[in-house]
């Protein structure tokens, strides 16, 4: 049960840092979203791709791709320039829809590991070995940072200097804990100790 509530709770705050991420990894030449619009363009069928857009903007996405399509049928150069050019209107289209700025296509090969580890459990259709990941990391560094901060505690009152270590090593861990608990509850840190 302490494992299953730790995972849910890890995963809730970690879920604020990996957002920008999360949100990021769908404008990547390997992320969900130009994984689908290759396979639409192989296939020539739109569908599937839709979910990433607005319905508002599906003429605009229709239209690009029945471009697409058709320019890739001169060759491999064309259909290159043409893969490419769908790409970048339905990922900026996406990232519009998320109120999210579109900063270009980013390569293949970068995405987060944790977001490809919540993609996997998502396709695998089981989320336990994601949350035993993200446990023990959460409880590695909540461990970590808890005893470097008692350590310095012990020694914060031999000088000024080592008195000021454990302030760094204190606001630290308070503020690693205080995010982690904010998001939890549902909302953020200001951290103004």
């Amino acid at each position: 049960m302490r494992k299953t509530l730790l995972g849910i709770a890890t995963v809730s705050a970690l879920s604020l840092s990996f957002a920008g991420t999360a949100v990021a990894h769908c404008d990547a030449l390997d992320g969900p979203v130009i994984n689908e619009a290759r396979t639409a363009l192989s296939s020539g069928d739109i569908t599937h791709v839709l979910k990433w857009i607005p319905a508002e903007d599906e003429a605009r996405i229709v239209a690009v791709f029945d471009k697409a399509v058709a320019v890739r049928q001169n060759g491999d150069n064309a259909q290159e320039l043409a893969d490419r050019q769908f790409f970048t209107e339905l990922v900026e289209v996406h990232r519009a829809s998320e109120g999210a700025p579109f900063t270009g296509i980013k390569p293949a090969g970068e995405i987060d590991p944790a977001v490809q580890l919540a993609d996997r459990a998502l396709e695998e259709g089981e989320i336990d070995a994601f949350l035993a990941r993200i446990v023990d990391k959460f409880e590695q560094n909540a461990r970590s940072a808890f005893e470097a901060t008692l350590a310095a505690k012990q020694q914060a009152g031999d000088s000024p200097e080592q008195g000021r270590e454990f302030v760094d090593h204190y606001v630290q861990y308070v503020h690693y804990l205080e995010d982690v608990h904010n998001v939890i509850a549902g909302y953020t840190s200001t951290h103004d100790h």
